[in-house]
């Protein structure tokens, strides 16, 4: 047992320790307070440097455009110097904003989280790292999912449907919630797969308010199939887009930030494109859900069940998205590929080099 003296004189240590303590926690607060100020500074020099090299940027494209004044030879030189430093200049403060504080969370996360909340990791270690916890999140909560739909499918109760749609709606509304944080913070992800998660959500939540009865009961196989279906095609989309991002990413082709996506992008060229049967055969289930809720809709008695047809806009307005999505994709790669093989066929053509034996 210890006695008083080494007690008290333990006590005599620590409250040194406390001491200096208090001193680093005093220097701690001062530094961040002036990294504050610091960052409040940076922020209004951003925006009036963003201000001024627009307004000199209009001034300049409409001083061109007036025939009464051209620009002489040494002036043409200057002008194009000054507008490549001005793209270099933009993209330098894009690259500043990004490690700075937003301002504005926007809407959707101004009504859930408030907009005096700072929602911005200011560390890019911090920001990848949140990137990665999310795809963990799609994957573990997608296998959650999984064996919850295949529960529900062979053992046909309606509590077990509800925890099924429950935990759908909240898995896509936690996804939006978090792709929301990830594009304040950098992420890329836009256009129609930001509003996807959204139209997910609520196609979830109006199943789980639909009550049980024969057109419920009628459309409910076909709906955990296709669920399941989708879940194991998001299984196999986040496990190879992962690893060509990685790959993309460590080659400079690819921001850091960028993230999985349900759909099909022009970057999933690079070995994925085996998953786009995949993709397209879930489009199709997806029209296919479409017209079975009509048909229920048409031949049986679904008085007061809005969520029929209200689902089947749905599921038509999905289908229709990803499906378009993904064919300008195709389009655009094409396009692109055809512009590339011309240009190397000119090139070629017209090339003054001598060109390689096949031997070699």
């Amino acid at each position: 047992m210890a006695s008083y003296q080494g007690i008290i004189k333990e006590w005599d240590e620590l409250s040194a320790e406390f001491r200096q303590l208090e001193t680093t926690h005093d220097e701690y607060i001062t530094k961040l307070r002036e990294v504050e100020r610091l960052q409040k500074d940076c922020l209004k020099a951003v925006s009036h440097h963003q201000y001024r090299v627009g307004q000199i940027k209009d001034a300049l494209r409409t001083k061109l455009k007036s025939s009464d004044d051209q620009p002489t030879t040494d002036e043409s030189t200057r002008i194009q110097d000054l507008q490549t430093d001005m793209s270099d200049i933009k993209g330098r403060l894009i690259d500043m904003q990004t490690e700075l504080p937003v301002q504005n969370n926007g809407i959707y996360l101004s009504i859930i989280l408030g907009s005096n909340l700072n929602l911005s990791l200011m560390n890019k270690n911090d920001r990848y790292r949140y990137k990665e916890e999310y795809e963990k999140f799609k994957m573990t909560v997608t296998n959650v999912l999984l064996v919850t739909l295949l529960f529900a499918y062979f053992f046909h109760t309606r509590a077990m449907d509800a925890i099924a749609h429950f935990l759908m709606v909240w898995f896509y509304c936690t996804l939006t919630i978090r792709e929301s944080i990830l594009r304040i913070n950098g992420s890329r992800i836009k256009g129609w797969w930001v509003i996807h998660h959204y139209a997910s959500c609520v196609l979830c939540g109006i199943t789980l308010t639909w009550k049980d009865g024969v057109c419920y009961q009628e459309f409910r196989p076909q709906f955990l199939l296709f669920s399941v279906y989708i879940g194991l095609v998001q299984l196999m989309q986040c496990q190879y887009q992962r690893g060509c991002l990685r790959r993309l990413h460590s080659l400079g082709q690819r921001h850091s930030m960028d993230i999985t996506v349900e759909g099909f992008s022009t970057w999933m060229f690079k070995g994925l494109t085996f998953l786009l049967p995949f993709l397209i055969v879930g489009y199709l289930f997806q029209f296919y859900n479409a017209f079975t809720l009509i048909q229920i809709w048409r031949y049986n008695d679904c008085s007061g069940q809005w969520q029929v047809f209200a689902l089947a806009l749905l599921f038509f307005i999905i289908g229709l998205g990803n499906s378009m999505t993904t064919l300008s994709v195709l389009v655009r790669k094409y396009q692109t590929q055809g512009n590339y093989s011309s240009r190397r066929r000119l090139v070629t053509k017209y090339s003054t080099q001598p060109r390689e034996s096949k031997s070699e």
